[in-house]
């Protein structure tokens, strides 16, 4: 699963990106609004963890472009600023939630894992996701087993494997494809072709299907 944070704080920026990261959440972070400007008009992600006092645009100017492109994705303002003004403009914008400074980081732990299980109906407490056919994968840690055996997966594989987990038993297009593992950065077709085929010699033959012309279905079944 993938998180945004926008926080001009270094050491709180590294800081929660790490303990995100442990928990197996894929991070990209950005300390000024022009660059979380850029990451939330070319990149979609599950989750945005924003501040609202950052140089360049600040995290309502932020929230307002991510609410133009996605309606429903959860948004969490993390900041400083207790004024009711600050609050309330945030949650006119769509904020989802509204976190104050300083703040434990288990306690945004237990935002963000409200809002996948209530908005984004997934709910990564449920550590282990059975695929059918002996296979398991372990959402906290990324990792996927056969049988109790870890299959090697890498970072791109895990974001592809994520993705199709998110959507079992649904189509995948090349486009949600090349926008969550990607990032929308410029590739080759040939690259989403091998890594795809890289991930299927990893799972029973069958599992992921190609869909002519659309994009990819995953399908989980028990043996």
């Amino acid at each position: 699963m993938k998180i945004f944070l926008l926080e001009d704080d270094y050491s709180l920026n590294r800081l929660i990106t790490d303990a995100l990261e442990k928990r197996g959440f894929f991070v990209t972070s950005s300390e000024d609004g022009y660059d979380a400007m850029t990451q939330v008009l070319n990149t979609q992600y599950d989750l945005y963890i924003l501040d609202i006092n950052v140089p360049g645009f600040n995290g309502h100017d932020v929230l307002k472009e991510i609410r133009k492109i996605y309606i429903d994705l959860p948004v969490i303002i993390v900041s400083a600023q207790l004024d009711i003004d600050n609050i309330s403009k945030a949650y006119d914008l769509g904020c989802n939630d509204y976190l104050k400074k300083p703040f434990e980081l288990e306690e945004l732990i237990l935002h963000i894992k409200y809002h996948i299980k209530t908005i984004l109906q997934n709910d990564i407490d449920k550590d282990i996701i059975d695929l059918g056919f002996g296979f398991n994968f372990h959402m906290k840690d990324q990792t996927l087993y056969k049988h109790d055996h870890e299959i090697t997966l890498t970072q791109k594989e895990k974001l592809l494997l994520t993705l199709f987990i998110n959507n079992l038993d649904k189509t995948v297009t090349s486009e949600m494809i090349h926008e969550y593992v990607w990032d929308n950065k410029e590739m080759e077709a040939v690259s989403m072709r091998s890594m795809i085929h890289k991930l299927q010699k990893k799972l029973k033959n069958g599992m992921i299907v190609n869909i002519r012309g659309v994009g990819y279905r995953f399908i989980s079944k028990s043996i």
